[in-house]
């Protein structure tokens, strides 16, 4: 059966399925949600993208260990570990590469520019108050890495005389302890957050290293605003997060780390025109080194950004709006490459328009990356809403990605002809929104070319091993249907994400590496009275690694919350209740079952 008919078929089932469900009433009291698809505070109806959200109050729940536990739990994204919480891991989002996703940390765009990849073992979850994943043909508005989507992290943010407090103890001497105050200053505040957590963690490889690899990390994040009159505000926002890790690998097992980022704005908003203008810069670095051997070299990795960000938003009717701006990024690396730092600017507009029931937008985008190819992007976007419950959403546009320092200067096998990864998507959303059940189901389709490829060269090093070098040789078509339910019954709120994901190399029509046809989530969530509860299944479907296959395999974690006073809660938190032996890298081993215990005190 081909893969076209089966998609139509799963399609159609997928959407009775979905629509005899959804024969429920409509709730004309929901909760406006906004969220930052477009740069602006926006209702997400009128977001012409797929934007999942998790909250504060689900993190809390969830009691993740890292972030990646987090934007597991969500349709579409695809997590593979290099062992647990302080290790490395990567995403793919709807099928595309880890270095597709788009990470910004309050509005700051993070990751190495050596690598082309986001440290996410060194982000404390306990600093984050919401994260908001952007789906679909959006790149026109973000630019470089945005494929797949784009992950926006932001971190919590407390009032004047808010605070907070808890203490955790658990699996492998996992401890854990984070606080965070807001603090008032006229017509502004401030939130500064800490957390530390530490682990003696399990030998996470099977190899001759056999070993227990830990981690510990320590987080602090500030961000604040201040009204100057009933035009102006300025707002600040700073990160620091440092820690340490251990790792099996032949060359290196051990690595410390030294992340930071900060930003500064300013904002002017009246009845027709909100404009933004923030300074930022990060930094991403890594030392490598192993501890078993005397002298042995240190190999440090150092990515430092600065960002200038304006963005304009004017209401030109209550019908017709425009988004449009200026970014200018420079990144600099050290390290012994041929070049060391290049600017990219870029320019973008959005207009949007809504007739009626129909809600019109498109973006175009135009980068220019210095010492490669410009790229312009665009994506053009419709929608209607049927009726109160239901909504159909089509979008199409292009994207790209820009070789990473290591492509094109790597000392000895980099290649500087390279250009950017391009992509072409299409995705039709149908929405409903009634009063016990939402959701979605997506048909996502990206094709994408002048992939970067490392292979081997008949050149010879010096010690007569075979020399490894880039080149833009592969292509990939993505198909994807993705699905989201969330409904509630007794009492009892269910959440249900399944994604099918048919990612091919167009050489060879063989499965690409690392993705799963088959994910599925559910969540089931219940409170009573002071007790809350909740019970978390993951299937993970069998994966291509290489020549070989990873086998399928279910995670259940459970969560278990009492309030034994107003402010004051304690959770236990079981992982991997049913001590399934988990894989997602070869050779890599994920935790067993774990036990943790955590106590905490909030003063909202």
């Amino acid at each position: 059966m081909s893969f076209k008919l089966r998609l139509s078929l799963l399609s159609i089932a997928i959407f009775q399925t979905f629509s005899a469900q959804a024969a429920i009433p409509a709730n004309p009291n929901i909760e406006t949600i906004t969220v930052t698809g477009d740069r602006f505070d926006t209702a997400q109806e009128q977001q012409l993208a797929v934007v999942n959200t998790i909250e504060r109050e689900e993190i809390d729940r969830l009691s993740p260990k890292s972030v990646t536990d987090l934007l597991e739990t969500l349709p579409g994204v695809s997590v593979t570990r290099n062992g647990g919480a302080g290790q490395s891991a990567s995403i793919s989002m709807r099928g595309t590469n880890s270095s597709h996703v788009l990470v910004l940390v309050d509005g700051v765009r993070v990751g190495s520019a050596t690598l082309g990849a986001v440290s996410f073992n060194a982000l404390s979850p306990e600093n984050i108050e919401r994260i908001e994943v952007v789906k679909g043909p959006r790149a026109a508005i973000w630019g470089s890495d945005a494929i797949g989507g784009v992950i926006q992290i932001f971190t919590r943010k407390l009032e004047g005389g808010e605070w907070f407090a808890s203490a955790e103890y658990g699996s492998d001497e996992y401890m854990r302890a984070t606080a965070g105050a807001g603090i008032s200053h006229g017509n502004g505040h401030t939130s500064i957050s800490l957390n530390h957590e530490q682990s003696d963690g399990y030998n996470v490889k099977n190899d001759a290293e056999d070993d227990d690899d830990g981690y510990d990390r320590f987080g602090l994040s500030i961000n604040g605003e201040q009204t100057l009159n009933q035009f102006w505000s300025l707002n600040w926002n700073g990160q620091l997060e440092t820690g340490h890790y251990e790792y099996d690998n032949s060359r290196a097992n051990e690595a410390d780390y030294d992340n930071y980022l900060w930003s500064l704005g300013a904002k002017f908003e009246n009845d027709k025109l909100t404009s933004k203008l923030a300074l930022a810069q990060s930094q991403d670095k890594n030392e490598n080194f192993r501890s078993d051997v005397e002298d042995y070299p240190v190999t440090l990795y150092k990515t430092t950004r600065d960002q200038i960000n304006w963005s304009n938003k004017y209401l030109a009717t209550s019908n017709l709006t425009f988004i449009g701006g200026i970014d200018w990024t420079k990144e600099s690396i050290v390290g012994d490459y041929a070049v060391d730092e290049r600017d990219i600017a870029a320019v973008y507009g959005l207009a949007r328009y809504q007739y009626g029931q129909l809600l019109l937008e498109g973006i175009v985008r135009y980068d220019d990356v210095e010492n490669i190819d410009s790229e312009t992007s665009y994506s053009a976007s419709a929608a209607y809403q049927f009726n109160d419950e239901w909504r159909l959403a089509l979008s199409t546009g292009t994207g790209f990605q820009a070789p990473s320092f290591n492509d094109l200067y790597w000392p000895g096998t980099g290649n500087p002809d390279l250009v950017s990864e391009t992509s072409e998507n299409y995705d039709i959303t149908l929405h409903y929104s009634g009063d016990n059940l939402r959701g979605y189901v997506s048909l996502y389709h990206n094709t994408i070319d002048n992939l970067i490829q490392w292979a081997p060269t008949p050149e010879l090093d010096e010690n007569g091993y075979e020399i490894w070098k880039p080149a833009n040789i592969q292509s990939a078509e993505i198909s994807v249907v993705e699905l989201s339910l969330n409904y509630s019954t007794w009492g009892i709120e269910h959440q249900f994400g399944y994604s099918y994901v048919d990612a091919i190399d167009k050489a060879d029509e063989q499965q690409l590496d690392g993705r799963s046809e088959h994910e599925l989530d559910y969540a089931m969530s219940y409170s009573w009275d002071q007790l809350d509860l909740l019970l978390n299944y993951h299937y993970q479907g069998e994966r291509k690694a290489s020549n070989d296959f990873l086998d399928p395999y279910h995670q259940v974690d459970l969560s278990i919350g009492y309030k034994i006073a107003d402010a004051w809660q304690v959770r236990l938190k079981a992982n991997n209740l049913l001590d399934e032996e988990i894989i997602s890298d070869r050779n890599y081993f994920s935790p067993g079952r774990q036990l943790f215990l955590s106590v905490s005190y909030q003063a909202f």
